[in-house]
């Protein structure tokens, strides 16, 4: 589930230090990466975006990178964001009639195939699985179906992209006697500290080229050295 990467629309943190192109620029980079890592993970694959008209150019950029017979593409329903998340659930496990769904974001860019694999298997015996983020969200939750009504109340009355989120989400599954199970905790990528110690991870030459992530480093070096070029251009 993510946006569309229009300037100034996503990773405005970033944005603010790093100027809103590259940022928007980083945001698409994260979705296709992603989109990569994923295309076999799970038995279906759905990217839900927001807003609804600009499906067609994401449609397109599926096609670029080779990945549209592996992504089921959709829109997200109206409301916050707690609204959009509880919307995709309900269907996928509703009236799809799926025995688990696992949500993601865009913010955590080398998340894997093993690590969703990790979390399906949590949900063999757990009613929800988060994915604890360290600013204190999540940036995974799953579910074990079929959905239920008190599975709604995760997501409202919380005051999203705060660091809140997490610490609410636990306590409303334990008042619904919901059993959790959480993954290893993972960085989200929204400011420059964060994206500095990303890129920290990764020494560059010093590992092999077959290193999986190295694709991707190049092209996120890319786009930074592009925005201190045009930094530089303007003063």
């Amino acid at each position: 589930m993510t946006k569309y990467w229009v300037p100034g629309k996503v990773k405005t943190r970033l944005g603010n230090t790093i100027g809103m192109v590259p940022a928007a620029d980083l945001h698409k980079l994260f979705v296709s990466k992603l989109c990569g890592s994923l295309s076999d993970a799970a038995d279906e694959r759905c990217l839900c975006i927001t807003p609804a008209e600009n499906l067609p150019s994401v449609q397109l950029a599926l096609e670029e990178w080779q990945l549209s017979p592996k992504w089921r593409l959709t829109s997200q329903v109206m409301g916050d964001l707690g609204a959009r998340m509880s919307g995709w659930l309900q269907q996928t496990l509703g009236t799809s009639g799926h025995r688990a769904a696992i949500l993601i974001g865009s913010d955590c860019p080398l998340l894997s195939a093993n690590d969703i694999a990790k979390a399906a298997d949590c949900l063999h015996q757990s009613d929800v699985v988060l994915g604890p983020a360290c600013d204190g969200g999540y940036y995974l939750i799953g579910i074990s179906g079929p959905w239920r009504p008190e599975l709604e109340t995760l997501f409202k009355q919380i005051p999203w992209s705060t660091s809140e989120v997490l610490s609410l989400t636990r306590q409303k599954l334990a008042q619904a006697n919901l059993k959790l199970t959480e993954l290893e905790p993972r960085e989200d990528i929204d400011t420059e500290r964060e994206l500095v110690r990303l890129l920290q991870s990764h020494p560059g030459n010093q590992r092999p080229a077959w290193d999986e992530h190295e694709e991707f480093f190049r092209a996120l070096h890319a786009i930074l050295e592009k925005s201190v070029l045009s930094d530089r251009g303007n003063e």
